[in-house]
């Protein structure tokens, strides 16, 4: 059983900065940020966060997740860190940051993982060469569709699906309530999909194409959980 949540994640972020307020409901966000690429995949660093229905305790994970260029799939990952944080309520404010435990799991070292595959740094362009806008759900470029809201929603999903096993739906409420599992089912919702299109951009150059990778951040329609992934358009040269 998967217990509905109805408070938008925006709002559950704002009520956090004040811990007199009720408590907010159980909400997982995603974030993915573009940290390195080669001439066949890219690699974002993905955090993982839970709230647990606390203003003061949440799980924040992180994981190196490797994406296909050509496929837009997600192909390995690497867990890099598991914690659980707790922000002290000291009168009346909150204190950030909180006092961190690392939780049992596999870890590994980000640094030489981006060595051992021979990824290069990325950054961000600071003045992107194409006008991408989101136009009824669809991604747009320079006025010409490059991804319908059906691809996006599939980019979506082949990248966060990497994930599904370290996270398993949380289906009993002894699991619910130790509060020690990331509740990550809702990043996989069924239901309409409320979607922004991020500043960042980033393009890539291989001999024969070029790839320009926009980022997409979405919310469930009961907004019970946000994440961030990118969309891959490939230009012929």
């Amino acid at each position: 059983m998967i217990w509905a949540k109805t408070v938008s994640v925006l709002a559950v972020f704002a009520l956090s900065a004040l811990p007199s307020w009720a408590t907010p409901d159980r909400v997982t966000t995603s974030e993915d940020r573009l940290i390195a690429g080669t001439q066949s995949h890219v690699y974002v660093l993905r955090e993982v966060f839970d709230n647990l229905g606390s203003h003061y305790d949440s799980l924040q994970d992180q994981h190196l997740i490797e994406i296909s260029l050509d496929s837009g799939d997600a192909t390995r990952f690497w867990p890099l860190r598991q914690m659980a944080v707790s922000n002290l309520d000291e009168q009346g404010d909150l204190i950030l940051p909180g006092s961190v435990t690392e939780r049992a799991g596999e870890r590994h070292d980000l640094m030489a993982v981006l060595k051992e595959v021979g990824a290069q740094p990325l950054s961000p362009h600071a003045f992107p060469a194409t006008t991408l806008t989101l136009d009824n759900g669809n991604l747009m470029q320079d006025g010409v569709q490059v991804a319908t809201n059906f691809a996006i929603r599939k980019a979506g999903r082949s990248q966060l699906g990497i994930l599904r096993e370290a996270y398993p739906p949380i289906e009993t409420e002894e699991e619910y309530m130790q509060k020690q599992q990331i509740d990550f089912y809702d990043l996989y919702a069924e239901g309409p999909w409320l979607c922004q299109l991020r500043p960042e951009r980033h393009t890539l150059f291989r001999p024969a194409d070029t790839f320009t990778l926009a980022k997409i951040f979405c919310e469930d329609e009961a907004y019970s959980g946000a994440w961030s992934f990118h969309v891959f358009i490939q230009s012929k040269l």
